[in-house]
């Protein structure tokens, strides 16, 4: 299995943090499109930046300057580019991240330590065609998931999601947008088949979904749930 190199994983940060000039952003979404490993890590970015791409991480000012004061000097060309050396050096989210909780806890030595994330499921959807394309995270303590499409066309039709466990048997998880991210919450009884292992899948459905909760249009992108 092809495993992604730093430059990559350092790739899909500046993808979701906005970082890339207009070129270097047609090509990664290009990418994201065609190569499913990279979809999944961009997705992984994003699900672990999602606080701080919501605006929900409410730091003062005075702690971003610290932060920027801990990483490594701009070079010449970095400056040029506009890119910190940081997302450079620094690939492992795990990294990152633990340098700037750091920080913060520095700043409230009396808070109490927060509690682990919850490590998220991932998964990335595709066909062999190359011309359907999702990523998908999920948190099994909350059901929460959130499907991305990257390029996903079903014409009149509706793109129907199903989780497929090991026995093969699809079920419903609803219908999702072609053109925008979006948010569900998994039924109840559907959450014991979302461990890693199984497989997620589009097909094109009416916007009532499939009759009897079955699906009746091809697989037009399908893809396996992950740990990250």
């Amino acid at each position: 299995m092809t495993i992604l190199s730093e430059e990559d994983i350092a790739l899909a940060g500046e993808y979701v943090l906005g970082l890339l000039d207009a070129a270097g952003d047609a090509s990664a979404t290009a990418r994201i499109a065609t190569d499913a490993m990279f979809a999944a890590e961009v997705e992984a970015w994003r699900v672990r930046l999602a606080p701080m791409l919501s605006g929900d991480a409410n730091v003062p000012a005075h702690i971003w300057g610290n932060i920027q004061n801990a990483l490594p000097e701009q070079t010449g060309q970095d400056v040029g580019s506009g890119k910190l050396l940081f997302w450079r050096s620094l690939t492992g989210i795990s990294v990152s991240a633990a340098a700037i909780l750091g920080i913060l806890l520095l700043q409230k030595p009396d808070a109490a330590a927060p509690p682990a994330p919850e490590v998220p499921l991932i998964a990335a959807l595709g066909s062999e065609t190359g011309e359907a394309s999702l990523t998908a995270s999920y948190e099994a303590g909350t059901g929460r998931m959130i499907v991305t499409p990257v390029s996903l066309d079903t014409g009149e039709l509706y793109p129907e999601l199903w989780i497929i466990p090991a026995d093969g048997t699809p079920h419903s998880l609803g219908i999702v947008a072609s053109d925008k991210a979006t948010t569900m919450t998994v039924p109840l009884e559907s959450r014991q088949y979302m461990g890693s292992g199984g497989t997620l899948a589009i097909t094109p459905e009416l916007q009532t979904g499939g009759p009897g909760g079955k699906p009746t249009g091809p697989v037009i992108a399908s893809g396996k749930i992950t740990t990250l």
